[in-house]
């Protein structure tokens, strides 16, 4: 006897395998695609605050050389003796202070008198009330 051939038919129906291929394909790809547009962004927004750190890095280094150089001018004598006489009111032995008023600026006479004696004259009167 032959063998018969069967005839393999084919069903028109829903297949439920290729379908939800299809799916968890096309999912997945818009998962990749997703993933790749959050890591744009979010490397975009690094590169921004990279950018604006080594912006305010190039300021502070700027700044620190700044400071550095006025460190070294405060071992200065100039510069020691101008903090003396403008910020601590002092003068050379000898010399006469005359203090310029601005309009409207009121002087106390304490403060004339005072700037009239140099430390080293407070501490003779000082001494000299001892003596008496």
């Amino acid at each position: 006897m032959l063998a018969k051939r069967r005839k393999k038919i084919k069903k028109r129906g829903f297949n439920f395998k290729k379908f939800f291929g299809i799916i968890l394909f096309a999912c997945l790809f818009l998962f990749l695609i997703y993933s790749a547009i959050n890591l744009f962004v979010k490397r975009a927004e690094l590169q921004k605050e990279l950018d604006g750190l080594s912006a305010e890095e190039e300021e502070l280094l700027k700044q620190r050389e700044s400071l550095k150089f006025s460190l070294g001018e405060t071992y200065s004598e100039a510069y020691l003796e101008k903090v003396a006489r403008e910020d601590l009111n002092f003068k050379k032995p000898g010399e006469k202070v005359f203090v310029i008023k601005k309009e409207g600026e009121v002087i106390e006479e304490n403060d004339a008198l005072e700037e009239e004696k140099t430390f080293v004259d407070h501490i003779q009167s000082f001494l000299r009330s001892f003596n008496k």
